[in-house]
């Protein structure tokens, strides 16, 4: 028996290293992993003691609101056979996630630098957060965001900088010159968005990228 208890407590460390890397690999967007014991592991491996090397044959998804992994191990007990067993194994770690520098209200214009990045415990997070945000563009909160508090990426979309039916300034670039004339927008438009403006004067279409508020450049 003690020869038995002896094996299975050699093993543990084995097994820790190799379900913290399994878990990493599977997990590359958390940082600061750490693993508590799985349930019944060492009842498991005390059973099967006679058994050699184990490994791990499967990671399932992780549940980030209770930390839980399924890792599925997997104990050579010599020749063909093999016993496996799944574990709920607990995981603890890090995301890293964009918190608002100050308090940012509702429908107000916010970029890339309204925002820090930071690590914060996964378990922490309700809702799936914006690990960044593409730099230059301007976007709108649907809800109230407090400093310090992480953006989660459903309260975030573009900022519109053109409405339906404005007159908007056109610039079009032609063999190196700069042309500027006006138009009227068919479409609301954001930041870097293609959208469909109208000439008053000659009333034909034609499609311009948003490039700021009341901005058109031509495209085609």
């Amino acid at each position: 028996m003690a020869a038995s208890e002896s094996k299975v407590e050699a093993l543990i460390p084995s097994w820790h290293a190799e379900v913290l890397a399994a878990v990493e690999k599977s997990l590359p967007a958390v940082a600061e992993l750490t693993l508590e014991d799985a349930e019944d592991l060492t009842v498991w491996l005390s059973a099967n003691a006679e058994g050699g090397r184990f490994s791990v044959a499967q990671v399932g998804c992780w549940n980030k609101k209770n930390g839980i992994v399924p890792v599925q191990l997997a104990l050579d007990c010599g020749g063909a056979k093999e016993v496996r067993r799944w574990f709920k194994v607990k995981v603890n770690g890090k995301e890293r996630v964009l918190l608002a520098k100050r308090d940012l209200v509702r429908g107000e214009p916010v970029q890339s630098s309204d925002f820090i990045s930071s690590l914060v415990n996964c378990q922490d997070l309700s809702q799936e957060a914006a690990a960044s945000v593409e730099e230059g563009m301007i976007y709108q909160l649907t809800a109230n965001l407090r400093a310090g508090t992480p953006l989660f990426s459903r309260w975030l979309q573009p900022f519109c900088l053109i409405k339906r039916g404005e007159l908007v300034q056109v610039f079009l670039e032609q063999e190196g010159v700069r042309i500027n004339t006006r138009g009227v927008a068919m479409g609301n438009g954001s930041l870097k968005e293609v959208i469909t403006i109208k000439n008053p004067t000659t009333r034909k279409f034609y499609q311009a990228q948003v490039t700021g508020s009341g901005e058109v450049t031509v495209v085609y």
